[in-house]
């Protein structure tokens, strides 16, 4: 398909390695990602203490331990040299080892939520929510929307046509929308596949969203 870009290795290399995340609002299916739903209220607080006296005791502020079989990231934004007025925001990203979902959080500096929300790998996924300072949410961000089908269902979809599991963090995934085209097969997956004993097997397999139908490059963007 012309729309689709020519097979990168290096682009999907730079997802390999990006960070593990948690959810998805639809109902669970046979193989599918189980959701975490957001509670309706949230009265996350960060506790600014707790995270200097690990960064007193780490000697940065960008880090990560283990705490009630949680995978925890914490860091410290300064305030940026033209936002003279920031104070700087505190960020935390919750997961599970072995889950490709993360729980993403961002706090002011006085360690109240600003924001919330979720990814898979690094693709943003369900809903965000911003809160003002007094923890009430406004705004609210749908990335499901131009979507038909989510990531678990994808993930149901290739475990049964190619028992290709997009858990594997051997494969990179990510989603497309070609803004140029109202052709809603512009909408797609796309999978970059790592061969086991051989690099040189490696292959990108796109998904259409509308229709499920699935293109396999191999050797230089040759379809299968």
């Amino acid at each position: 398909m012309k729309t689709i870009a020519p097979f990168i290795s290096i682009f999907f290399f730079s997802l390999l390695f990006s960070c593990t995340a948690k959810t998805t609002e639809k109902p669970e299916s046979k193989n599918a990602i189980i959701a975490e739903k957001k509670p309706a209220i949230d009265s996350s607080k960060f506790d600014i203490k707790k995270y200097n006296e690990r960064r007193i005791k780490e000697g940065h502020y960008d880090f990560e331990f283990t705490e009630n079989g949680k995978n925890i990231r914490q860091r410290y934004s300064l305030p940026k040299r033209d936002s003279p007025d920031s104070d700087g925001e505190y960020a935390e990203e919750i997961s599970k080892k072995w889950n490709p979902f993360v729980i993403r959080k961002k706090y002011d500096y006085k360690g109240q939520l600003r924001r919330w929300s979720t990814t898979f790998r690094q693709e943003s996924i369900n809903k965000s929510y911003e809160y003002d300072e007094s923890g009430k949410i406004i705004k609210i961000t749908n990335y499901e929307e131009k979507f038909k089908h989510s990531f678990a269902d994808i993930r149901e979809f290739l475990l049964e046509t190619k028992g290709i599991d997009i858990y594997d963090t051997r494969q990179a995934i990510a989603r497309r929308v070609n803004h140029r085209y109202e052709d809603p097969t512009q909408v797609y997956y796309d999978i970059y596949v790592l061969d086991k004993k051989d690099e040189k097997n490696n292959y990108r397999i796109v998904i259409f969203d509308d229709t499920l139908q699935i293109r396999e490059y191999r050797n230089e963007n040759k379809s299968k």
